[in-house]
């Protein structure tokens, strides 16, 4: 794979999530459709269309200018309300969620259209405006395009309307969090290995790095794609296994060792293996499950901040949190790439179960270690997911040592009688899943 398909992927991934994407699609289609329209308005196919529609078309140039022009000034003003209520969602989920919450609602797609059909009815509307008496035209007014641009204009209204209930329920935190839930739980699903032969294959025995060489990025970014396709290709052309070093999400730095080969590359080859990575700055999750989690935990932080100080956000993203987790204990992620031929040939390094626990319940314990009903909320997250790893316990031991922490950090943290109580009702229950010699002492 070359490198400057590499640059094109992640140019097209800015583009398709720019808040201007889908505007500039539907003016390019507007504007292809008023031209279309404008070549067949005075056609002999359309004028007995014209003759049965008549009641409603305009004949007099004079008003088909005062209608027009209002149609042009009045979507104008919709589109600039509409795109400042926009703006006023990103400036309040920056101020009281997480920058990093930007680039979902920044792609939001509807919005996107609204936008994209004001744009395209303006545009429509000019050109026809342009076309009125004009010198060279049999007719003087383009009264078909004119039906057209008041039917736009009153689509336009309508989704005016419904633009504005979209925009109040998408600033509410609420549905902010289950969105983002929404879409980390679907990228999760994603991420689950259904195929059995795949599951075979993550037990099959690891080589012995030892003596593997060490590639070095020729630049800098965030990893936040994979390429797993073209991976398997370019260990197949150059018949070489790959072993990777760094996870989604990590911080490339140029010179640093992010993969290992079992035999030596040149600079062509490498720039090739790292042209199989995307780096770029934004956090989708359709790329990665970690960012979603990621999201929710710091919309969780900063309602927990001195400045928000809402710890009932916080609790409800710890629920949310929770659930993710229990449905990341019931998949296996996949650890292998297999070329064509059926042989292992790149050995990934996945974001494990302990990473985005300690990476994502840490802050929050940190900074709502004070209030009681925070920590009892995490306290009673790790419990449901002790309850579903209960029978395998493939994360019994990472599960416990949070446990663990954050019973040592309530007992640090609370002298109050009743905050005990309500705190040793959780670790009963706690204590129930767990044998004598691993209950946690009561506070």
């Amino acid at each position: 794979m070359k490198e400057w398909i590499a640059d094109f992927q992640k140019l097209y991934l800015r583009i398709i999530n720019s808040i201007a994407f889908y505007p500039t699609l539907l003016s390019i289609l507007f504007l292809i459709i008023s031209l279309i329209i404008i070549q067949v308005e005075y056609s002999e196919y359309l004028i007995g269309l014209k003759e049965k529609l008549s009641i409603y078309l305009v004949n007099n140039s004079e008003n088909a200018r005062l209608i027009l022009g209002t149609i042009v000034g009045s979507i104008i003003s919709l589109m600039v309300f509409s795109f400042s209520m926009v703006m006023v969602v990103l400036n309040r989920a920056t101020a009281t969620l997480s920058p990093r919450v930007l680039p979902g609602l920044i792609s939001n797609r509807f919005h996107q259209i609204v936008l994209g059909v004001y744009l395209g009815t303006i545009i429509f509307s000019l050109l026809l405006i342009v076309n009125i008496d004009a010198p060279d035209r049999e007719f003087q007014v383009p009264s078909l395009g004119i039906l057209i641009s008041m039917i736009l204009s009153i689509s336009c209204l309508g989704l005016f309307v419904y633009f504005i209930h979209s925009i109040s329920e998408k600033i509410q935190v609420d549905n902010i969090l289950n969105e983002l839930k929404k879409s980390t739980y679907n990228t999760i699903k994603e991420f689950d290995i259904k195929d059995d032969k795949k599951r075979k294959s993550q037990f099959d025995p690891k080589p012995n790095f030892e003596g593997w060489f060490k590639q070095k990025a020729n630049k800098s970014g965030f990893l936040k794609r994979i390429s797993y396709k073209s991976l398997a290709a370019f260990c197949q052309k150059n018949e070489v296994r790959v072993k990777m070093q760094i996870k989604t999400g990590t911080y490339l730095v140029e010179h640093y060792p992010y993969a290992l080969t079992d035999k030596e590359l040149d600079k062509k080859q490498n720039k090739e293996l790292l042209a199989c990575f995307t780096l770029y700055t934004e956090e989708h999750i359709s790329d990665h499950f970690s960012f979603g989690f990621g999201q929710i935990s710091e919309i969780a932080v900063k309602a927990l901040s001195t400045g928000i100080n809402d710890p009932g956000i916080a609790i409800r993203a710890i629920d949310l949190l929770s659930e993710l987790f229990i449905q990341l204990i019931l998949i296996e992620q996949q650890v292998y790439i297999k070329d064509k031929d059926d042989n292992i040939s790149v050995y990934l390094k996945p974001i494990t179960f302990e990473d985005i626990l300690f990476q994502n319940f840490t802050p929050i314990r940190n900074y709502g270690k004070g209030d009681v009903l925070v920590m009892l909320q995490i306290l009673a997250s790790l419990e449901k997911m002790l309850e579903v790893d209960y029978e395998k316990k493939l994360y019994f031991k990472e599960i416990y040592n949070f446990l663990r922490s954050s019973i040592k950090c309530c007992e640090e943290q609370f002298d109050d009688n009743l905050d005990r109580e309500q705190l040793n009702k959780i670790i009963n229950r706690i204590n129930l899943k767990l044998t004598n010699n691993q209950e946690f002492q009561l506070l």
